[in-house]
């Protein structure tokens, strides 16, 4: 007997989706910034210098204190998630995703 799915709409706006993604590339540009003015990339736990380096840099960023050190691990652990599922080229059409990926592989691949 076949099986049926159903599809659940996201209700979640395009535009979110796209502005919390064009966070991320403000992100990893300022740590990116960061990196070529300092030297060095902090690792967990990252220290208030670096932290508000990435917050004076990005005047609109929501996210502040430790949610900004939150969010930069997860962008590294997706990052590195994709790495061993895709490997160091993966296949990625998608301009803004694209961009994050090559970022990121700047910084911790």
């Amino acid at each position: 007997m076949p099986e049926f799915y159903e599809l659940k709409h996201n209700n979640k706006p395009l535009f979110s989706n796209l502005y919390t993604r064009r966070n991320d590339i403000a992100i990893l540009k300022s740590i990116y910034h960061y990196f070529f003015n300092h030297g060095v990339i902090p690792y967990p736990n990252y220290s208030d210098n670096f932290v508000n380096y990435i917050e004076t840099s990005i005047p609109n960023l929501k996210f502040r204190g430790q949610a900004l050190k939150t969010k930069i691990i997860l962008l590294e652990r997706r990052f590195v998630t994709i790495l061993k599922i895709a490997g160091y080229d993966p296949n990625i059409i998608n301009l803004i995703y694209r961009e994050i990926f090559d970022l990121s592989m700047g910084l911790w691949g």
